[in-house]
C-alpha cells in the first residue's frame, strides 16, 4: 500500500493548511468509508476525493472546496500512473539467451538480429518488434561498454607512460578529466585498475589494450571513413546501419553521436585537459 499511504498523506498535508489539526481526523473519516490499496484505480481515488471534498464543503465552502478536490484529483493521476508496472519485454529465458547469444556475437548483422528475435518470439512468444528493439540496445550497450573499458584502459596506459609512480593528486586529477569525458566508471575501481597497471608493469612491462576484433574493424572502418553518407553506405551494405538509427531513423546526429562514441577525437582530449589546468596529462606520442 506505498501508493495509496503516500496519496493518503498528501491529503492530509494539503487539508492541513486549511484546516490545521483537523485535517487527519478528516481524511481518517473518509477512510472509513472509502479504503485504498495498491488495487485501487483512478475510480477509487475519485470516489475517494469525491468523499474528502463533501467532508470539507461545510467547513470551506462548496467553492473552495471544490478547489481543494480538482487538487488531489490531479495528483491522484499522478499517483496512479506510479502504480502502474509496465510489463517486462523479456522474461528470463529471453535474457539469458541473449546474453549468451552476444557473448557468440559482438557485433550482429541486422539479419542474425533479426532471425534470432524470430527464434526468441516463436519459443517464448511476444512482440517481435519490441523484442528486436531489445536485442539491438543490448548490442549496442555492449559496444559502449567495450569502446568506454578500453579509451580507459588506453588513458591509463598513457598516464602511467608518463607517471610511473602517479601521486594522490595525479590520479585524482585523472579521475575528473575522465568524469568530465563522460566515461563512466566506479572511483575506486578506477584507482584499484592504475595501481594493478602499475604493479603489473613494474614487473613485466606494458601490456597491450586487447579489444574484440569486429569491434576494432568497426572502429577502423569509422576512423577511416570522414564522410557521414558514406559511413551510413557502409554500415548498411554490411547491416550493421541499426546502430546508427534513432527513433527517427538515420539521421545526421545519430550518426554524429556514434562515431564521437567510438572515435573521440584527439583535439578533444587535449582542450578538456587544458581546460583544466591538466597539461601534465597529456600525452607527447
Amino acid at each position: 500500500m506505498v501508493e495509496s499511504n503516500e496519496f493518503e498523506r498528501y491529503c492530509i498535508q494539503t487539508l492541513v493548511i486549511y484546516f490545521g489539526h483537523l485535517a487527519g481526523g478528516i481524511v481518517n473519516n473518509v477512510k472509513a468509508k472509502k479504503s485504498l490499496n495498491d488495487g485501487s484505480n483512478i475510480s477509487d481515488y475519485k470516489e475517494f476525493v469525491d468523499l474528502l471534498e463533501i467532508n470539507i464543503s461545510t467547513l470551506a465552502g462548496k467553492n473552495k472546496a471544490n478547489d481543494i478536490g480538482n487538487t488531489l484529483r490531479n495528483k491522484a493521476l499522478d499517483f496512479v500512473e506510479k502504480q502502474k508496472k509496465p510489463e517486462p519485454i523479456l522474461n528470463s529465458g529471453m535474457e539469458k539467451e541473449i546474453n549468451t547469444f552476444l557473448d557468440k556475437n559482438t557485433l550482429p548483422t541486422e539479419r542474425d538480429i533479426a532471425d534470432y528475435t524470430k527464434y526468441l518470439t516463436l519459443k517464448y512468444g511476444g512482440q517481435a518488434k519490441n523484442v528486436e528493439k531489445e536485442i539491438i540496445e543490448k548490442v549496442k550497450n555492449q559496444i559502449k561498454k567495450t569502446i568506454s573499458q578500453n579509451r580507459i584502459k588506453g588513458e591509463i596506459n598513457d598516464l602511467l607512460a608518463r607517471f610511473q609512480e602517479p601521486t594522490k593528486t595525479d590520479i585524482d586529477d585523472f579521475i575528473h578529466y575522465l568524469h568530465l569525458s563522460k566515461l563512466v566508471f566506479e572511483d575506486d575501481e578506477l584507482r584499484d585498475e592504475v595501481e594493478k597497471e602499475r604493479l603489473y608493469r613494474k614487473f613485466h612491462g606494458p601490456q597491450d589494450t586487447v579489444i574484440p576484433s569486429q569491434i576494432n574493424e568497426l572502429v577502423n572502418l569509422i576512423k577511416n571513413t570522414t564522410n557521414k553518407d558514406a559511413l551510413s553506405k557502409k554500415l548498411r551494405k554490411q547491416e550493421l546501419s541499426y546502430l546508427i538509427k534513432d527513433e527517427s531513423g538515420v539521421s545526421d546526429k545519430s550518426v554524429s553521436e556514434f562515431v564521437k562514441l567510438m572515435t573521440p577525437s584527439e583535439n578533444d582530449t587535449r582542450d578538456t585537459l587544458e581546460d583544466l589546468g591538466l597539461k601534465h596529462l597529456i600525452s607527447d606520442k
